[in-house]
């Protein structure tokens, strides 16, 4: 205790000095001592750390293709045309040959579209119990018998294959490995009846360079493997198809392990390994430790100049320290204690214009005017008004439009015209009122006519599985209310309400008088409420946006144009989300601003 005593009593010099040695150089010393030392295992874990990552986007990738290709697979299954171009029998074919071009060209325009959009697909080839053959993409050939015949033991269930070869003709012959699926086609309404046969060709090495592409670094080796160690993707094509070269590698796969090194011919490697979700295939990501050690060998030598620098810099520091600041702060305190002992000439000699020298400054002026400072009265208010506008207004998901779209594109390739020019009439009427000539107010009837449009669009997008209702009394129909307030509620219950979509799912609108008040409810049969009733109203009033602004959106829209009373709310329900809508019952002139 009496040493710490003894420390206070210092000078301001020596306890800078000791504080600086302290604080300063010791630990600086030291950090960049075990750093130093250190640098490998921490630059080692830097790689493997980025190893593991470009793994996860190697493995959603591969897994983006398997599951397009199997849900490819899956369309032709539930496909009209598909079916029937399998199934129709020879006197079918020979007595209507305009329907046979016709599925033909539907056939071949729907591949040509995934292999001009999915360069890893090669080709594919379908083939129906009724004899009809029909390839698509590049011609190839080679031997898939063996393939056929597990596909057809599998009954209808997804095979894909180990890399095999095929060989494309021309001048000069070229060999191509091939990632296949295989799929038995069944009856619809009858699973036990195959109708056809569909392949589905992958290119090994456009596969691996998909997969690949941006997350791997040249000087690393990534490798699909099975679990037994057969190789089904390298960017060494000469090991495609064959077993893993190293057994060490095969074995740590076998036993799952995440992280391992191991030696090949006489040098370290760090191995990353990563199971495929739902697959039993592995992702396995290699580099060596000599790699890591020269990449970074400059980091060892710039660490060796930082501790020198550090030093030299250090005591440029401190002295820097002592002359512009301690120096001024000792002056400072001389003067100070003249002043104590009434000395009011005491002045600081100012050497500079920073904080230290306007110190010294403002200390002159104090000495200077020190009675005059002490019969003086500082006054000060602050006053600060705010106020806040908001511009709001509903936005209809650009997404919507983009699916809807691609929907009446299809439509008009599968089906007949009709219920395309439905779609595209129920389309143009969103356009028509959305915009509505500028206004903000419209009738009614007109808001109710859009988001039946709407809802009559989602359900022929999502192919039926929806219900839906609106319903209006009589006599309010032209009751001006702002317009698109109601298709935010409804989208709402589609994103949010339903956790899987069916024919089962409903949503009612209905719009009625109810006093001073037009009443309108959206109710669904979805999940519901998350937060419940009273926590959603809170958050409606509440200066967030954490349970959605679409919704909150709508309340404010309703509530700065007709005033508190009136807005939007949750109403309890036994099963679903029940929300309602009040404005008043007038008719008054519609807002053009």
């Amino acid at each position: 205790m009496k040493r710490w005593i003894r420390f206070q009593d210092w000078s301001l010099r020596w306890k800078s000095f000791l504080i600086l040695l302290s604080l300063i150089f010791i630990p600086a010393l030291t950090i960049s001592f075990l750093v130093y030392y250190q640098s490998n295992s921490i630059l080692e874990k830097q790689v493997i750390e980025r190893n593991e990552q470009n793994l996860r986007h190697i493995e959603h990738n591969l897994l983006e293709v398997m599951r397009g290709m199997e849900e490819l697979s899956s369309y032709i299954i539930y496909s009209e045309e598909f079916r029937r171009y399998m199934t129709m029998s020879v006197d079918e074919a020979d007595s209507d040959p305009e329907e046979v071009q016709r599925l033909q060209d539907h056939i071949r325009g729907f591949f040509t579209f995934h292999l001009n959009n999915k360069h890893y697909v090669n080709s594919a080839y379908l083939e129906g119990v009724n004899g009809t053959q029909l390839h698509l993409g590049e011609r190839i050939s080679g031997d898939e018998q063996k393939w056929e015949e597990i596909a057809q033991t599998l009954q209808g269930k997804i095979l894909w294959t180990d890399p095999y070869q095929m060989e494309r003709g021309g001048w000069v012959p070229e060999d191509y490995q091939m990632i296949s699926l295989f799929r038995v086609i069944n009856n619809l309404f009858d699973i036990t009846e195959p109708i056809g046969q569909v392949r589905i060709r992958l290119d090994e090495q456009e596969l691996f360079s998909y997969m690949t592409n941006g997350y791997m670094n040249p000087n690393d080796e990534m490798v699909l493997l099975q679990q037994d160690g057969l190789v089904l993707s390298h960017q060494d094509k000469q090991l495609v198809g064959e077993r893993y070269p190293n057994d060490q590698v095969i074995q740590q796969v076998k036993e799952e392990s995440d992280l391992f090194t191991y030696d090949e011919n006489g040098e370290a490697y760090y191995a990353v390994t990563r199971k495929v979700k739902g697959r039993e295939l592995y992702l396995v990501s290699t580099v060596s430790e000599k790699y890591i050690l020269n990449e970074f060998s400059h980091i060892r030598t710039m660490m060796q100049m930082i501790m020198i620098g550090s030093g030299v810099v250090g005591m440029i520091a401190f002295l820097g320290f002592m002359l512009t600041i301690i120096r001024p702060i000792t002056d400072l305190t001389r003067e100070t204690k003249r002043l104590e002992d009434g000395d009011f000439s005491a002045q600081v000699q100012v050497r500079s214009k920073d904080e230290i020298g306007q110190l010294g400054s403002r200390f002159n002026k104090a000495v200077s005017h020190i009675q005059y400072l002490i019969g003086t009265k500082y006054k000060l208010e602050i006053q600060h008004k705010e106020s806040e506008l908001k511009a709001l207004q509903s936005q209809i998901n650009p997404h919507f439009l983009y699916n809807t779209l691609d929907m009446i594109r299809w439509t008009a390739r599968l089906e007949q015209a009709n219920e395309t020019g439905q779609s595209i009439e129920d389309l143009s009427r969103l356009f028509r009122i959305s915009l509505s000539q500028g206004k903000l107010l419209i009738p009614l009837k007109d808001e109710m006519t859009y988001v039946q449009s709407y809802l009559q669009l989602q359900k022929r997008r999502l192919g039926g599985m929806l219900t839906f209702s609106a319903y209006i009394e009589a006599g309010i129909e032209k009751n001006l209310v702002l317009k698109l307030i109601l298709q935010p509620l409804v989208e709402n219950s589609l994103q949010h309400g339903f956790e899987e979509l069916d024919e089962n799912n409903v949503i009612r609108i209905r719009a009625f008088h109810s006093g001073e008040l037009i009443v309108i409810d959206v109710i669904d049969n979805g999940k519901g409420l998350s937060m419940g009733v009273d926590a959603f109203n809170d958050s409606l009033k509440q200066q967030t946006e954490q349970h959605g602004f679409a919704l909150k959106n709508i309340h404010e829209r309703l509530e700065n144009k007709f005033g508190a009373p009136y807005g939007l709310r949750a109403i309890q329900s036994e099963q679903g989300t029940h929300v309602q809508i009040t404005i008043p019952y007038q008719i008054i002139e519609e807002d053009r601003g």
